[in-house]
């Protein structure tokens, strides 16, 4: 299932980021078919999704302007009939919105992050948190593609913050309560914000560890992404995100982090979350911060940035086997 306007012609079945995918599924003798989704199509799909061993759902927690909500709602009453899905909604909010950076902060890959649940609390604490830090990243609890994602930057004056939108690069300067009243927005229909430490480590590139359930299907490092900063003598210039290069799960530059992952921080998430191995999602992925590229050990090495669920794609040739097979698992083929 991908996201597409009617008419739209979208097919996964064609599409470069997923036709491997059906591929090596067709040539384990499924039946593959690309559904394309959008609001409008729901009621269509409520019929004839229940008729489906499987759906594996490509869609953004907001496309085009638009959350998930009916969507979620749809792929809770297909799984209840009996269609294995994946990524489950229930599961998405388990481990595949940002406020699992709060919930996992005691971990060893965690950092300094508060959960902002209510605007009275943000109002409260939000200015200690920033004048303590200078910096600190604040998100959404859904978005994506740095949707929703902000550094912001507490002002010498003290009455004023920079802030800098990781989608596009916005840059601007705002008084402190033109800044809270704007930011009071991300609290309506019960949303909240995440306040996370800057991590300067960022120069170091970002690792994306790409899982299929409980096992690491490959790797993905990103020298550039969203809010870096090159530093030269005049000033700190914005540099668009770089290209990804994928790797796979055997690859010995993250084999510490394939190591750690499988054995002690995918366990500890589960049980923290309550999460059994046949829930897992059959592909998702966490991005990490390299602290000490040469440190001997995982632990201080690598802090988490997030974990993405929704979808997850492109991903690593490698990890079209690790998903097949997956599914097969899942639905008893």
């Amino acid at each position: 299932m991908i996201y597409g306007d009617t008419g739209s012609g979208r097919d996964a079945l064609s599409e470069e980021k997923y036709k491997e995918l059906a591929g090596a599924f067709s040539s384990q003798r499924f039946e593959v078919k690309s559904v394309l989704y959008n609001d409008e199509s729901a009621g269509r799909l409520a019929n004839e999704l229940p008729s489906f061993d499987a759906v594996l759902v490509w869609v953004n927690p907001i496309e085009q302007g638009n959350d998930r909500k009916k969507l979620d709602s749809l792929l809770a009453d297909v799984s209840g009939k009996g269609c294995f899905v994946t990524a489950h909604p229930e599961v998405i909010l388990k481990m595949g919105t940002k406020d699992v950076l709060y919930k996992t902060r005691h971990m060893d890959w965690g950092a300094d992050t508060k959960i902002y649940s209510d605007y009275e609390d943000f109002t409260k604490r939000f200015h200690e948190s920033l004048q303590a830090s200078g910096i600190r990243v604040l998100k959404q609890n859904r978005g994506n593609g740095g949707n929703g994602v902000y550094k912001i930057i507490y002002g010498s004056s003290g009455n004023e913050v920079t802030v800098i939108h990781a989608k596009g690069y916005e840059k601007r300067t705002l008084s402190l309560n033109n800044f809270y009243k704007e930011f009071g927005a991300f609290f309506s229909d019960n949303g909240m914000l995440i306040d996370q430490e800057w991590n300067k480590n960022m120069v170091n590139g970002m690792v994306r560890c790409y899982l299929s359930g409980t096992k690491v299907a490959g790797f993905g490092y990103q020298e550039i992404n969203a809010l870096y900063e090159l530093v030269n003598e005049q000033n700190k210039t914005y540099v668009p995100p770089g290209k990804r290069y994928y790797f796979t799960e055997n690859c010995g530059l993250f084999n510490d982090l394939k190591e750690i992952m499988e054995i002690a921080w995918v366990p500890q998430l589960q049980n923290d979350l309550s999460l059994t191995d046949e829930v897992m999602p059959v592909i998702w992925d966490a991005d990490f911060f390299i602290n000490k590229v040469n440190s001997e050990t995982a632990v201080g090495k690598y802090t988490l940035c997030e974990i993405n669920v929704s979808c997850v794609s492109p991903f690593p040739p490698g990890a079209v086997k690790f998903i097949v097979d997956e599914v097969k698992t899942r639905i008893g083929k």
